[in-house]
């Protein structure tokens, strides 16, 4: 069924757990089926997003249509998320595709300019009754080794507030030390840096970079408010582990589709775990 992640984000704020957001690779339609069916079996709302980079080689539309179709298919609420949007016109470009969530990702900006675009790229949303994702405290990115290739922003909870005054985004991802792709060691992530925001704004946090992440900072993020909590890394890699297996043990029987099948039916089980982290189970 498919819907926006306005609802569904304010729900699991008032309820004390999150809606996992689910990398799909570009449309990827075994990693899609995975994340529905998971959802389906565990009443879970649950977000298929989007990475501009990962449409490459599928398109933009591709997935929207693929997502679209699945959503259909399965009864619990699923959204159609655009992650990490770096300019208007990309927003835009999923917006009239028919996304139903939008994220514009400033946080490389200095405040005052975040704030602007953000709030540009939201009054364009409300027009349209899509909810914006917006993001402050730049995250970086890990290697395959979990070597950091740029610096880590984490918020100073004055700046957020400053920036909260300036633009109304539906959601927000706070700068917390997390990144994206796979944590090399212990990480130092400063959940109490949510719990500060939480003091004076009502808005569902995001927390993006769960992969790899202590289960228990997770949960303690969602105490302090998140509402979604973002994996792609994790997920892509078990799909793709999951194809060589499938291979290696010959599953496909000299059929694609078999070997789909085997890699969707074991990513479908991880998919359920990030369900249960997140709470979200029976929920839809």
């Amino acid at each position: 069924m498919l819907t926006t992640t306005y609802e569904m984000l304010q729900n699991a704020y008032k309820g004390h757990y999150a809606v996992p957001a689910i990398n799909t690779q570009g449309g990827t339609y075994d990693i899609i089926r995975a994340v529905c069916m998971a959802a389906e079996e565990l009443r879970s709302p649950v977000i298929l997003a989007h990475y501009v980079n990962t449409g490459a080689y599928s398109g933009h539309d591709w997935f929207y249509e693929t997502a679209k179709w699945m959503a259909a298919k399965v009864s619990v609420p699923v959204a159609i998320h655009l992650d990490h949007g770096d300019s208007f016109e990309r927003c835009m470009e999923m917006l009239k595709l028919g996304f139903t969530s939008i994220m514009f990702d400033g946080s490389a900006l200095p405040v005052e300019e975040n704030a602007a675009a953000t709030e540009a790229v939201a009054r364009v949303c409300r027009s349209f009754g899509v909810p914006l994702e917006a993001e402050i405290g730049e995250l970086c990115r890990l290697d395959d080794k979990g070597n950091k290739m740029g610096a880590s922003n984490i918020a100073d909870p004055d700046v957020v507030r400053q920036y909260l005054k300036l633009c109304h985004p539906d959601s927000l991802a706070i700068g917390i030390g997390n990144a994206h792709g796979f944590y090399n060691g212990p990480v130092d992530i400063r959940a109490e840096v949510l719990e500060e925001c939480r003091k004076f704004t009502d808005i569902p946090f995001v927390l993006h970079g769960c992969t790899g992440m202590d289960e228990e900072l997770v949960k303690r993020s969602i105490d302090s408010g998140v509402a979604k909590i973002n994996f792609g890394t994790q997920v892509r890699c078990q799909y793709v582990n999951y194809l060589k297996e499938g291979l290696a043990e010959g599953k496909d029987q000299g059929h694609a589709w078999k070997l789909s099948q085997y890699a969707e039916l074991r990513l479908r089980e991880d998919i359920k775990d990030i369900i249960r982290l997140a709470g979200s189970q029976e929920r839809a």
